[in-house]
């Protein structure tokens, strides 16, 4: 019964680590600086043997706004990985980015999240990283009202229109990692008792 026990707990433990990271990046890291409107490497060292069917995913460009990190806005992927073995691609940094340190890149699988460490993109074009959502603000409104006394005059602004993301994900970018190495020595911890 013991034993029983041990397996299941060892295999959710393995579980929880494999599905924590799909991809570990060798590029880009925190040291990395992309140049706007120039080529640039996405390297990876590992394979995701546990994907069942197909293991090419588009690869999206992230920008940190607050605690999150989110899909740059109007960029659409910059290309595809294929992670059967550990390998590199090149793609075209867009030009239209403005200089920022707080950038990363994003695989996704289902419920599998890789996102790479933040780096810097130079660029011409000079750019803040605390606010990569667009946001628009409206004219104010002006309407008069007649009384039977005198026109009456008033003026409301209309709300700022702030577009979300259906994508965010915490900054702490290794911290499923970090969680699933924890949770491996808890469930090891647990079985040494049972022995």
């Amino acid at each position: 019964m013991k034993s029983i026990a041990i397996i299941a707990l060892s295999t959710l433990a393995l579980a929880s680590q494999a599905t924590a990271q799909l991809i570990s990046y060798s590029a880009p890291i925190a040291a990395t600086q992309w140049t706007a409107g120039q080529p640039a490497t996405i390297s990876w060292t590992n394979s995701c043997n546990q994907v069942v069917g197909n293991t090419t995913f588009p690869v999206y460009l992230n920008q940190q706004v607050g605690q999150y990190q989110v899909q740059v806005p109007g960029i659409p992927e910059l290309g595809y990985l294929d992670c059967k073995k550990p390998g590199k691609i090149t793609v075209q940094v867009p030009a239209t980015l403005p200089q920022g340190s707080a950038y990363s890149i994003l695989v996704t699988n289902g419920g599998n999240q890789s996102y790479s460490a933040l780096f810097t993109i130079l660029s011409t074009i000079p750019g803040s990283t605390t606010s990569a959502l667009p946001t628009s603000t409206l004219p104010p409104v002006t309407t008069t009202t007649t009384a039977t006394a005198a026109p009456i005059t008033t003026t409301a602004a209309r709300p700022t229109v702030t577009t979300t993301p259906p994508t965010t994900k915490p900054n702490q970018a290794g911290a499923l990692k970090t969680g699933s190495q924890v949770a491996f020595v808890v469930v090891a911890a647990v079985a040494s008792l049972l022995l």
